[in-house]
């Protein structure tokens, strides 16, 4: 009675642990967006939680593979879907994680960077990341992402202005400065799982041409952004028509 018993308790075990991970999940994001976690904890569970159920699929997988143990194949089975979810959002993760640069400052215009005013600074809550230009984060920029550019159109200051502050709406962000006169309007834009807020300065400068619109997104917290702030400047640029 004892062999066939020990395998089923210790499946049994095994799959609590899986639940018990899978709680993590919700309580890592939850955490972090209502600010009750600490963004690096947060994070912190949330890998834990994908990675650990990840082993115990791999393991209670090669359980119910394993002829000896045939006879608990549909226990093994069934404490297997409950860390599905987790080890399908670590999945997704991972292939579009991509090979990005350890920094969080993304700009248009590496040469002469948009500068933030002080309703960004005040807006910004203390300990978040600093928005002084860096030299360092600009020459990586330039290598990573070679195709962010500044906008040039036909339009006029005022027109350009006007555009801008349609397509930064239509993006969801939510502007908290916009001062046609110096053509400078800030955003943020808070991420849909975890709620992390990043800030976007778009400025607006007269040409002899036409206008020139450069952008400069900064995230908060976290060292890199996995290309978000510059995803974030590419699709303002496609979705800025002149």
């Amino acid at each position: 009675m004892d062999k066939p018993t020990a395998p089923s308790n210790k499946i049994r075990w095994v799959g609590r642990s899986g639940l018990f991970l899978l709680l993590l999940l919700p309580i890592s994001v939850i955490g972090i967006r209502v600010g009750l976690l600490d963004f690096s904890i947060g994070l912190a569970l949330f890998a834990l939680s994908c990675l650990g159920c990840l082993l115990i699929l791999i393991g209670l997988s090669v359980v119910s593979l394993m002829p000896r143990f045939a006879h608990h194949r549909k226990q093994s089975i069934l404490w297997s879907l409950p860390v599905f979810p987790p080890v399908l959002i670590f999945g997704a993760l991972m292939g579009s994680a991509g090979d990005y640069p350890a920094i969080h400052d993304i700009s248009s215009d590496v040469d002469d960077p948009p500068a933030f005013t002080s309703a960004a600074a005040k807006i910004r809550p203390p300990g978040t990341n600093p928005v002084d230009i860096n030299p360092e984060a600009l020459a990586i920029q330039r290598e990573a992402y070679p195709d962010l550019a500044t906008i040039i159109t036909e339009e006029s200051p005022a027109e350009a202005f006007e555009h801008a502050s349609r397509v930064a709406e239509s993006l969801d962000w939510v502007i908290y400065n916009s001062d046609p006169h110096i053509g400078v309007i800030e955003a943020s834009y808070q991420s849909f799982w975890f709620g992390f807020i990043d800030d976007i300065h778009i400025r607006i400068r007269a040409t002899e041409a036409g206008t020139e619109i450069d952008l400069r997104s900064v995230s908060r917290v976290g060292r890199g952004d996995l290309g978000a702030n510059a995803n974030r400047i590419r699709a303002f640029g496609q979705r800025y028509q002149p």
